[in-house]
């Protein structure tokens, strides 16, 4: 059975990274939060992105309409890659941009993100499993 707490990656994605075990990182906030270095990580993330380490990429997708903004929400996602999973930074973006362009999410979407994302086969599985239970 996995322990889908020890498999999670949240805060944790730098330390994975540099450990070669996380090919893809994905951070993202409403823009008027932004910047703020608890939700993107952008400086503990820059020194590996100036070596070429790391690749840096991001998107600002439109949300719904916000009462509290008075606008729709505008969701920046920033996603740093291992310089060799570069692919990884293109095929998320497109995923996270398509899915606002139809506000529909399902199991096929998940298991696409997780497997960017580096969890294994099983630890996707488990999280499906329990996100998408009838």
């Amino acid at each position: 059975m996995i322990d889908l707490v020890a498999a999670n990656h949240t805060n944790r994605e730098l330390e994975l990274m540099l450990e070669g075990r996380k090919p893809l990182a994905m951070f993202y906030a409403e823009l008027a939060e932004l910047p703020d270095e608890e939700l993107i990580p952008e400086e503990r993330f820059a020194p590996y992105v100036s070596k070429g380490q790391f690749i840096r990429g991001e998107t600002t997708v439109s949300g719904s309409f916000s009462e509290k903004l008075g606008r729709k929400t505008q969701i920046r996602f920033v996603f740093f890659a291992l310089r060799e999973e570069a692919w990884r930074v293109a095929a998320m973006k497109l995923l996270k941009e398509q899915h606002h362009k139809t506000n529909a999410w399902n199991e096929t979407c998940e298991r696409a993100e997780c497997v960017l994302l580096g969890y294994t086969d099983e630890e996707t599985d488990a999280w499906c499993k329990k996100a998408f239970a009838k």
